[in-house]
């Protein structure tokens, strides 16, 4: 009986072992299954990643570049990069990737970089011009050359310069809560493109050569327009005037101001040796719709081959409301008669100036308070982030505006 019971005995442990060794075997295979097929997925994603970097680095450099990438080898695996352009310019680029079977995808939407992006853009700052305590910048902002600092300016947004900063001293202290970078080199364009002049002609409106324009923008989405300096003004739809929303002044000066519904680009143009392409603020031009509550829609776009000029007549005193984005390929913003000026006051842009040239727009005394003229305060438009007015100048490269994995 003890025999049999220990026999008995035996084969039940022996039972309970094998079973239990097999389950751990099991686990063990389910072990290095669950790894491999993880190795797999993060590899597979990282070659996805790599494939989207590629991509991206080779339109940066050549915008017009189309993926050679079909099933490369990459990695023990293989890589595909596939582009769809759209009629409006952006990209969508799809980098796909195979790593023994297992598959990843990154979804990339890029869109031609605009000048309208900055809430500020300036060359080089010479002579004592510097940022110093007190100086606010919203939006994103770029120096072609060297910026001066002297004090403790603010900058929200990312800064960028060509050739870094000069700091007076131990003074120079600016906070750059949006980042900062440099060795940009981002030149202006010099002249206004011919694809700009050639949307006008083909669906906007031209101004003959010769003449100058006087434009009122008006809140029902009409404007009041002359073309030359005599004859008599004229009310259409903006819609009407310039259908796809692009102006352009072939050789003159235009003359502004208003409140403006819907989208639009004012370009003035100039021929060399003449004091022309100037854009002249004859009062304050606004958006009828608050560009900073949802669902404005308005949008304007302003560039000039000279200076964008602050009229000295009464609607400009003592302040001066724009918005717009104001883009200076000749010069910059400055004010009409500064040396008779006998008020002070401010010039309120909300969006963007870009300048070639910075201008004076006060006189100052030697501890830096204005006595006459205009200080110039600027809240940047974040709409002009991923959106543009009409046809405003690109500069030649891309930027992501997502990233989906």
């Amino acid at each position: 009986m003890f025999g049999k019971a220990a026999l008995l005995l035996i084969l039940g442990y022996s039972t309970i072992f094998m079973v239990y060794n097999l389950n751990m075997v099991s686990k063990a295979n389910n072990t290095v299954d669950t790894y491999v097929a993880y190795y797999n997925k993060t590899v597979a994603s990282e070659m996805a990643s790599s494939a989207a970097n590629l991509a991206c680095n080779a339109l940066f450099s050549v915008p017009s570049w189309q993926s050679t990438y079909n099933e490369a080898s990459f990695n023990g695996g293989t890589i595909s990069v596939i582009i769809d352009t759209f009629p409006d310019g952006k990209r969508q680029v799809f980098a796909v990737s195979n790593y023994y079977g297992t598959k990843d995808t990154v979804k990339i939407t890029m869109q031609p970089s605009s000048f309208a992006k900055f809430a500020y853009y300036g060359s080089s700052m010479t002579g004592r011009a510097a940022y110093n305590t007190g100086d606010t910048i919203w939006g994103p902002m770029h120096v072609q050359g060297t910026m001066n600092i002297s004090g403790s300016p603010i900058f929200f947004g990312k800064v960028t310069t060509e050739r870094g900063i000069s700091r007076g001293g131990a003074a120079g202290t600016p906070q750059f809560l949006g980042g900062y970078e440099s060795g940009v080199d981002l030149p202006l364009p010099t002249s206004i493109t011919s694809d700009l002049s050639s949307q006008a002609a083909s669906g906007g409106h031209v101004v003959p050569a010769g003449k100058d324009l006087y434009l009122t923008f008006n809140a029902d989405g009409t404007v009041t327009y002359r073309e030359g300096s005599t004859g008599s003004f004229t009310t259409v739809a903006l819609s009407t005037y310039a259908p796809n929303g692009v102006i352009y002044v072939a050789r003159g000066d235009a003359y502004i101001k208003g409140t403006m519904s819907g989208q639009a680009t004012l370009a003035v143009d100039r021929s060399s040796g003449l004091g022309n392409g100037n854009i002249f603020f004859d009062g304050s031009l606004t958006y009828a719709n608050d560009p900073n509550t949802p669902g404005s829609t308005d949008m304007l776009g302003l560039i000039a081959s000279n200076n964008f000029i602050i009229r000295d007549v009464p609607a400009n005193q003592p302040n001066l409301n724009i918005q717009a984005t104001c883009m200076s390929l000749g010069g910059g913003l400055t004010a009409e008669n500064m040396s008779a000026l006998t008020h002070t006051g401010s010039v309120n842009i909300t969006g963007g100036l870009i300048e070639s040239q910075p201008q004076e727009t006060g006189v100052y005394a030697s501890n830096g308070q204005i006595q006459k003229g205009y200080n110039v305060s600027i809240h940047y438009d974040e709409r002009l982030l991923l959106d543009t007015p009409p046809a405003f100048a690109e500069t030649g490269t891309f930027e992501i505006i997502s990233w989906l994995e």
